[in-house]
């Protein structure tokens, strides 16, 4: 457990690090740009999200999971990459003129081209990260991503100040792959130039062929929220849901992307030395929850100040939007990791069954939602009761393969509960003397919410004798501050 401690560590400090530079780049591309602006560059992601999918092909995992990994191996999903990635980027760069004809705004089409140009970048970077992730190797995978994100950061940055809007976005996405990809060749060992092949397409396919069949359905019913919001609202609501849901995944996206990175390869670990994995999965529910739930309380609580803070002033439409979007994550953060725990075991079968049944329902009920009701609000409530209602769906498939130890679970979500009713009582209580405008003294409120809240949560986490204060790394943490969690 010490080198997936040691993982977690590095992986959680790379994500940490990335959300810096994501918050830094988004606050100033939100003065820099204009909603709609914004919205264009959302709306290009949505549009070439499943064609993103269907050039991974699962090819990543397929590597990690592969028990004797051999140059067949590598060769096969190197030659699956480039050929399916030359033939994405010629189909998506042909058919971009219909989408500035559907959406009646030519400007889209320039910035999805741009974009269709990572279809020819991320074949010599994927093999080269998904080895780099299968060895454990988070220390150079790091140092990579960083200065890859580093890299992409600047030349957004600079493009934006030169005014090229959402081509400035798209160019910058361009750029951080290239920098991956190089970077990531260079840190492996031995480094070598590989030449494509198909002498293990069977496998190849038959892994791909499963996991890419809930991936494409998961893209494409996450992607047609926007899609549908661009066509039916206009590309300014599209941005405005995007900047609520963004709060959101700082936790859901940034820190959990830091968490399945580690988890994936960690579950996968136990599953073939016969570990206990029921006992590491609800570890690693407690511990999220315990993070989870305060984090979007407080981002609930404080939604204008934040995006106020963040983003600046002309986003403030957003913040009736986010405690739903906390909402969601607050439940999603109890089942976040049964799909890569399914997955990690070789049960992919039940893994695409889940998405294959959530993602078209939740879609639809979005997509009709925009349509009936016409307004942002009716779309994040609606996405926060999708969250809450597939909870108990996941469980029902993890128990098909590993059945759900819930007096256990409960009695840890319990004390992240209790934890987070006790850190979030300041914060409240600030709230309610100062309430939120917006105005400095809300400001200045928000910081001194945070600080209580956050020294109520270490008092907290050892008053409740929270699971997550077994764990070495937090003793140690708490131990350099001079506090000693109870045995």
């Amino acid at each position: 457990m010490s080198s997936v401690r040691r993982a977690l560590v590095l992986s959680m400090a790379e994500r940490y690090v990335l959300i810096g530079l994501s918050l830094m780049s988004n606050i100033l591309i939100a003065r820099l740009l204009t909603p709609e602006e914004i919205g264009i560059y959302s709306v290009t992601l949505a549009l070439i999200g499943v064609a993103h999918v269907l050039r991974d092909f699962g090819i990543g995992n397929f590597l990690i999971q592969e028990k004797t990994l051999n140059d067949d191996h590598l060769r096969t999903a190197f030659g699956f990459s480039l050929m399916i990635g030359v033939g994405l980027f010629g189909l998506i760069f042909a058919i971009a003129p219909w989408a500035g004809v559907f959406y009646k705004d030519p400007r889209i089409v320039d910035t999805i081209r741009i974009g269709a140009l990572n279809f020819l970048v991320l074949p010599f970077c994927s093999i080269s990260v998904a080895l780099l992730r299968r060895e454990m190797q988070f220390g150079r995978l790091a140092v990579v991503t960083l200065s890859a994100a580093v890299f992409g950061f600047a030349v957004t940055i600079t493009l934006a100040l030169q005014g090229l809007g959402a081509n400035g976005l798209a160019i910058g996405g361009v750029a951080g792959n290239l920098a991956t990809g190089l970077g990531a060749w260079l840190a492996r060992t031995p480094r070598r130039i590989l030449m494509p092949g198909f002498r293990e397409w069977r496998k190849v396919v038959g892994f791909g062929a499963r996991t890419s069949a809930a991936n494409i359905v998961t893209t494409v019913s996450m992607d047609i929220n926007d899609l549908a919001v661009g066509r039916i609202l206009g590309f300014a609501p599209v941005a405005m849901i995007s900047r609520a849901q963004g709060l959101m995944n700082l936790f859901h996206r940034d820190l959990m992307t830091a968490i399945r990175n580690v988890a994936y390869p960690a579950y996968a670990r136990t599953h073939r030395e016969g570990g206990d994995l029921e006992a590491q999965h609800q570890f690693t529910v407690a511990a999220i929850t315990v993070l989870a739930w305060p984090f979007y309380g407080f981002a609930a609580l404080y939604a204008l100040e934040l995006l106020h803070l963040l983003f600046g002033p002309q986003w403030r439409e957003a913040a009736p939007l986010v405690p739903w979007f906390c909402l969601a994550g607050s439940a999603a953060a109890t089942c976040n990791l049964i799909l890569p725990m399914l997955t990690a075991r070789g049960r992919v079968d039940l893994a695409t069954r889940a998405d294959l049944v959530v993602q078209p329902i939740r879609a639809l009920v979005l997509v009709v939602g925009v349509l009936l009701f016409q307004s942002m609000l009716s779309f994040a409530v609606l996405f926060a009761l999708i969250f809450i209602a597939t909870v108990p769906y996941l469980y029902h498939i993890k128990a098909q393969a590993q059945p759900t130890d819930f007096p256990a679970l409960f009695a840890k979500l319990r004390k992240s509960l209790a934890v987070t009713a006790t850190c979030m009582t300041p914060p409240v209580f600030i709230a309610a003397l100062i309430p939120a405008n917006g105005t400095s003294g809300a400001l200045a409120a928000m910081g001194l919410s945070a600080l209580t809240c956050a020294l109520t949560w270490v008092a907290a986490v050892i008053f409740f004798r929270h699971p997550i204060t077994d764990d070495p790394l937090f003793r140690r943490m708490i131990g350099a501050v001079g506090l000693r969690p109870g045995t």
